[in-house]
């Protein structure tokens, strides 16, 4: 079991209604307002697309991810310390084909290599479930979803499994903050190189000032290297 799985994290105190009464105003004109990060009881108005953010700021809009810049060297550093970026969240979509005003767009095809045409007129069908198969429809399902695997595998190639992990920490990070004040003050958060790999050492992050615990990986898959112990926080991986 990986040591970052099995962290227990600390709670904060809830958002009492105390707490709440004591909340500044939202700044007027404001376009979106959600809840303040960490510990915050507050509602604050959302950063947007190309505003520096990060753990403790304000939070990043509907759309948007706080992740560091590309090639940043101390990502970890960046997302604590407020020198992230808000920037548009981007999931694997398949390339378009060009249409024609005699071929109807497809549906978005599921893993099951069954797929029916938009238009409830059209009847080819692709083979599973008994209806009738036309090569045209079947060839066309085929080429959608070799464009979606290709997608998959240029943003593996493109992000590293680092920045893959980092990003899908920090959403869990922004969902557990909107569930009645229960929010992490002691998490783990990858710490990647510029080329999205992990670096040797990682360690949690804490927002209650105390140090948190360090360990080394391996570079590719993030995993804690067989046999090695904690780290102190000022020591580095061998």
């Amino acid at each position: 079991t990986h040591l970052r799985r099995d962290l227990e994290p600390i709670r904060c105190a809830p958002c009492t209604p105390e707490r709440l009464s004591q909340c500044p105003a939202v700044a007027p004109g404001c376009t979106e307002v959600l809840r303040e990060p960490g510990c915050g009881c507050c509602l604050a108005c959302a950063l947007k697309a190309g505003e520096l953010c990060g753990i403790y700021t304000a939070p990043c809009g509907s759309g948007l991810r706080c992740i560091p810049r590309p090639g940043d060297p101390r990502p970890l550093h960046s997302l604590t310390r407020g020198q992230a970026v808000c920037t548009e969240s981007t999931e694997p979509e398949a390339t378009p084909e060009p249409q024609t005003q005699d071929q109807e767009e497809p549906e978005p095809l599921e893993m099951d290599n069954a797929a029916t045409i938009s238009d409830p007129s059209y009847s080819h069908y692709l083979p599973g479930h008994g209806r009738p198969y036309d090569p045209r429809a079947a060839a066309d399902a085929q080429e959608s979803m070799k464009a979606k695997l290709i997608t998959v595998r240029k943003k593996l190639v493109e992000q590293g499994p680092c920045h893959l992990e980092l990003q899908t920490a920090l959403d869990k990070i922004a969902k557990s903050q909107q569930k009645l004040g229960d929010k992490l003050t002691r998490f783990y958060l990858p710490n990647c190189d510029k080329h999205g790999l992990y670096k040797p050492k990682q360690c949690e992050s804490s927002l209650d000032g105390q140090r948190g615990r360090c360990w080394c990986v391996n570079s590719w898959n993030g995993k804690r290297i067989l046999g090695s112990t904690e780290l102190p926080a000022d020591a580095e991986c061998p």
